[in-house]
């Protein structure tokens, strides 16, 4: 039986987090059911897109992977534009960028006008964490964002990452039709 969707909507969305925390791994296992095991930085942002179904509305995801290093943070604003959505990263093994988040949503807020949906998501579980999951609940917690714990290179939660933004992106542009 074939559904009729009642919409189609395109949302962009954007990945921060400090350098290494895994953003580009999520999204590689996410969208191309891939792992790579050496660290390649991304240089400024890229750009991929992947389609939903959910509560009979068509998705389309923009999901843009902002690069982490400073050196690029002079064009971060320009690639923010017109974003409806974030994944804030950060790595389990390393604290440094849990406290890092918090310099990425402040950047989110200043260059993106009003509230958008955020999931906080602490990535690389299967390895020896040194960060609680009850420090990155905390975190998301304060923010009133969303939160996951996944591995990219396992897979584990990483489909619940990207379902939970894309229910909440619906869920925000049908409430306010």
């Amino acid at each position: 039986m074939v559904s009729i969707l009642r919409a189609k909507y395109v949302f962009k969305t954007v990945f921060v987090g400090d350098p290494a925390v895994g953003k580009t791994s999520i999204i590689t296992k996410h969208v191309m059911s891939a792992f790579r095991e050496n660290y390649i930085p991304t240089l400024g942002a890229n750009i991929t897109s992947n389609d939903y179904v959910v509560e009979n509305y068509g998705v389309t995801l923009l999901i843009w992977d902002i690069a982490g290093q400073e050196i690029f943070s002079r064009v971060r604003e320009k690639y923010y534009g017109g974003a409806k959505a974030a994944f804030v990263v950060y790595d389990v093994t390393r604290p440094e960028t849990l406290e890092g988040a918090s310099k990425w949503v402040e950047d989110l807020k200043r260059f993106i006008p009003g509230s958008i949906p955020m999931v906080v998501v602490g990535n690389k579980i299967d390895l020896k964490r040194k960060v609680s999951t009850e420090e990155g609940e905390k975190f998301a917690k304060r923010l009133g964002a969303t939160f996951i714990e996944s591995s990219a290179k396992t897979g584990e939660n990483v489909p619940e990452v990207f379902r939970e933004i894309t229910k909440a992106l619906v869920s925000k542009v049908t409430k306010s039709s």
